[in-house]
């Protein structure tokens, strides 16, 4: 059950992070859409700063490793 969490959480962090590196690498392109297709329907729209996006990968990045070492352990005390 432990592992099953640790394979889930590891998913769940590798994909917040690549998400997060490409909002961070894409950041005026995307938030340029996103103001020109939703910016006549609300007018109140706070985008993350492109800094929220480069300190939220670097966490995600270190989640993903710490769930990956976990993961490393659990097998190898499996044996």
């Amino acid at each position: 059950m432990i592992e099953l969490l640790g394979w889930i959480c590891l998913i769940v962090s590798l994909v917040l992070m690549i998400y997060h590196h490409y909002m961070h690498s894409n950041y005026d392109r995307v938030y340029q859409f996103i103001r020109t297709k939703y910016g006549q329907q609300t007018t109140d729209i706070k985008f993350p700063s492109k800094e929220d996006h480069a300190k939220d990968a670097q966490k995600f990045s270190y989640y993903t490793v710490f769930f990956a070492i976990l993961l490393i352990v659990l097998n190898f005390l499996a044996r």
